[in-house]
């Protein structure tokens, strides 16, 4: 998963999220991931989110290019909303860059919404 990830320029995948980091998230109860394949076994597609009370995010999805625009990415989606939903999760967020268009795109017709009045902060620990 981190190998594919780390594929597209696009994902978000920080230096600091090693295998190691990987494994450790994926243990999580509150996590969920999900793996696409082609019919050879190849990941072709991965969605990775967690929750935290009411409230989930998805960290990272990746679609390879030769199967964007198939619906794999929204297959994906939907698995970990309805992962999410199961357990309370009332509201999902998530972070596209701001140069990612195709991601916005993606996004917007996935019914998420650019929020208005929030800002978000963060750090590394």
């Amino acid at each position: 998963m981190e190998r594919f990830f780390r594929q597209f320029d696009e994902v978000s995948f920080c230096e600091w999220q090693d295998a190691k980091c990987l494994r450790g998230v994926l243990i999580q109860k509150t996590t969920t991931a999900y793996l696409a394949f082609d019919v050879e076994g190849e990941i072709v597609g991965a969605v990775l989110g967690g929750m935290l009370g009411s409230r989930g995010t998805i960290n990272h999805l990746a679609v390879s290019l030769r199967y964007r625009s198939q619906g794999v990415g929204q297959r994906l989606v939907e698995a970990a909303s309805s992962d999410m939903k199961r357990v309370g999760v009332l509201r999902m967020f998530l972070f596209v860059d701001d140069a990612n268009l195709a991601g916005k795109r993606f996004w917007t017709a996935q019914g998420f919404c650019e929020p208005h009045g929030e800002r978000t902060y963060e750090r590394d620990l």
